[in-house]
């Protein structure tokens, strides 16, 4: 038998092969700040095993080791603003066939910080990221195998599909794909940063305008991307709802309603080679369905990592940006009310000062039941989700969400909202044989309270209709190789 999330599906080839670049700001383990990273990383080589051909382009920044990348000889001058100014491509091939090529361009991308310094953005950031829209265009006139597709995520890229459709009326140019990962974030400056795409006065005027790149009186680069691209995918369906909504859509809502039809919901996916109690090189004693006791010695070595005391007390974790998108501000205002109900609180993240602030008062005034580290671990992520019992995710909005499916692989029961990924990923159910995690009836510390209340009660009062859902979450299969046959699809329909 081949392992979970790797079975008959990950082998079939797909029926339309096709040549695809991504272009993306992150990708795993070259820079990354969150999921985006992550999912750069896993569906490039998830679409190269269906048998696609894949490349990856994100920035040269300063603190990529560039062990293992060779220098193409292309390296055009880029149209920027009045200047043209020189990009260098360097390339690896990665052992499951995909190629990483870095844009190289020392004085915008070689830097210690991907968007800038902490808690701030770089002042530069329109041109830092047209000049990686227009490096890739530009690469691509130069091959002899040009892309079928170029697949963009976030604004970041989201110029692509806008240098893309004024490049038509030529030769055959690629299909493109915009996917939103946040519609939060989406590039909006003012509209003197549109004269670094170096267009024409006909051009400015085809494309600067309430139809176009223009935002209330300046451009936003998502818009643009949404426009102009030929299909624009969220990163789960429920997200691709709410986004046509006032609540979810960030003001880009009515736009969105009119591309409707081009906008379809493709779910996330773990990546199961590195999230699997069974073989977790960071846990000292992997476990699985079967061997669930085996869970409690990584409880144990969770609280001997933050310094708690050693006790049989349940632990609620969390692994997010310490952010008000995540209701971490409703998590800090809940707490004492939590740590009544039994349970310790152990906390992984980094974000907003203000909830950073309130979560180190709280410490301070439990330092035997809450445990803090401000900032990313990876093996200490992989600890937090293997030793807690429940993981909070009271997020306002949650496009997708990565941690709740690597919880549920580790057998650790996710309390979350109902909302984009995390209503498509966790079913709560009375019946035992269906449910896989805890749904909160609202978004409000006193929810959140009686929801943890409500699981903590199934694991004292009934042990075996906890392990039964434990077991459910650790079932599910949320494998990329499922993303990578929708997206194939998608790939198809547009070839």
């Amino acid at each position: 038998m081949c392992p979970r999330g790797t079975c008959s599906r990950a082998l079939r080839r797909s029926p339309v092969t096709a040549e695809i670049w991504m272009v993306s700001a992150e990708a795993r383990p070259l820079a990354q700040t969150g999921g985006l990273a992550d999912v750069l990383s896993a569906l490039p080589d998830a679409l190269a095993r269906r048998g696609h051909a894949v490349r990856r382009f994100l920035p040269a920044y300063g603190f990529i080791d560039r062990s293992g990348f060779e220098r193409e000889t292309e390296e055009p001058a880029v149209p920027l603003g009045p200047a043209h100014v020189p990009a260098g491509f360097l390339s690896r091939r990665e052992p499951g066939g995909v190629v990483t090529t870095l844009v190289e361009n020392a004085e915008l991308f070689g830097r210690a910080s991907i968007y800038g310094p902490p808690g701030g953005e770089y002042p530069d950031n329109a041109r830092r990221f047209t000049f990686l829209a227009r490096a890739v265009c530009e690469w691509a006139k130069r091959q002899a195998r040009r892309p079928d597709i170029l697949h963009v995520h976030d604004w970041h890229a989201a110029l692509v599909p806008l240098l893309v459709r004024l490049g038509r009326a030529g030769e055959p140019s690629p299909r493109t794909v915009l996917t939103i990962h946040n519609l939060g974030y989406q590039g909006e400056f003012p509209a003197r940063e549109l004269d670094w795409l170096f267009l024409s006065e006909a051009e400015r005027r085809q494309v600067f305008h309430v139809d176009g790149i223009e935002f209330y009186g300046g451009i936003n680069f998502l818009k643009a991307g949404i426009v102009y691209s030929d299909a624009l995918t969220t990163v789960s369906p429920t997200y691709a709802r709410e986004i046509l909504t006032p609540e979810f859509g960030c003001r880009l809502d009515g736009l969105l309603r009119w591309q409707t039809g081009k906008l379809r919901g493709i779910l996330n996916g773990a990546d199961y080679t590195r999230w699997d109690p069974s073989s977790d090189a960071t846990l000292l004693h992997p476990y699985g369905p079967e061997t669930l006791a085996r869970k409690a010695d990584s409880a144990r070595a969770l609280r001997e990592r933050l310094h708690l005391p050693a006790s049989d007390r349940p632990i609620m974790g969390v692994v997010s940006r310490l952010a008000h998108q995540k209701g971490i501000d409703v998590l800090t205002n809940s707490v004492e009310r939590l740590l009544e109900e039994g349970a310790d609180l152990a906390v992984l993240g980094s974000g907003e000062q203000a909830i950073v602030d309130h979560l180190e008062w709280l410490r301070h005034r439990h330092p035997d039941r809450i445990g803090i580290t401000i900032g990313y671990d990876e093996s200490l992520s992989h600890l937090v989700i293997a030793g807690s019992d429940l993981l909070l995710i009271p997020s306002r909005y949650e496009p997708c969400g990565l941690t709740q499916m690597y919880a549920m692989r580790y057998g650790t029961l996710p309390v979350v909202t109902r909302t984009g990924g995390l209503a498509d990923t966790v079913r709560d159910s009375p019946d035992p044989s269906h449910a896989t995690g805890f749904f909160l009836d609202d978004l409000s510390p006193g929810s959140l309270v009686a929801t943890v209340r409500r699981a903590l009660a199934l694991r004292w009062v009934d042990p075996s209709a906890w392990r039964r859902r434990q077991r459910n979450a650790m079932a599910e299969d949320f494998s990329w190789d499922l993303a990578a046959s929708r997206y194939s699809e998608l790939y198809a329909q547009l070839l």
